[in-house]
């Protein structure tokens, strides 16, 4: 007799599984919680096989990350705004209320103690004259117009 590693059942047939990322011998039972390692599909589920007559197709374009593009505040950015409100020959708590902000607040942010909030971001760089932001530095351009447009470029597009 054989025993399941994962619900502990004595059983006469085990099953390899990956149950999150850990490959295991269990019962049928358990099987259903894991995907067979040469496959990866679920246990039960069967494959269609794929027509050798259609060709896969490889985009040229590489892996796009969703955080690739993330904005990201530049590090010192208590310090671009500092500069940036005394260059202008403001005070804090003229900017503070200007940009609708607590004067208290804005000490946090300036001495980098608190991030600001993106629509307080957007006033300081609009009233200051400044941008607080950093791009991803991977940049994604449309494909070269071999393959046609999909459904991302058609979305790339639109937010433009």
């Amino acid at each position: 007799m054989n025993i399941c590693e994962l619900c502990g059942k004595e059983t006469t047939k085990l099953y390899k599984v990956r149950i999150e990322g850990v490959e295991m011998t269990v019962c049928k039972e358990c099987a259903k919680f894991g995907v067979t390692p040469k496959s990866y599909s679920r246990l039960g589920v069967a494959k269609t096989p794929t027509s050798k007559t259609t060709s896969t197709k490889k985009s040229k374009r590489p892996y796009k990350d969703l955080f690739d593009n993330l904005k990201t505040l530049v590090e010192d950015y208590g310090d671009v705004i500092r500069e940036a409100r005394e260059e202008k020959g403001l005070t804090i708590e003229e900017l503070a209320k200007r940009v609708g902000i607590k004067v208290s607040t804005l000490h946090k942010i300036e001495r980098n103690e608190l991030e600001p909030e993106e629509k307080y971001v957007k006033r300081l760089e609009k009233e200051l004259g400044i941008s607080l932001y950093e791009e991803g530095d991977i940049d994604y351009s449309a494909s070269s117009g071999d393959e046609g447009l999909t459904l991302g470029d058609f979305i790339k597009i639109r937010r433009k």
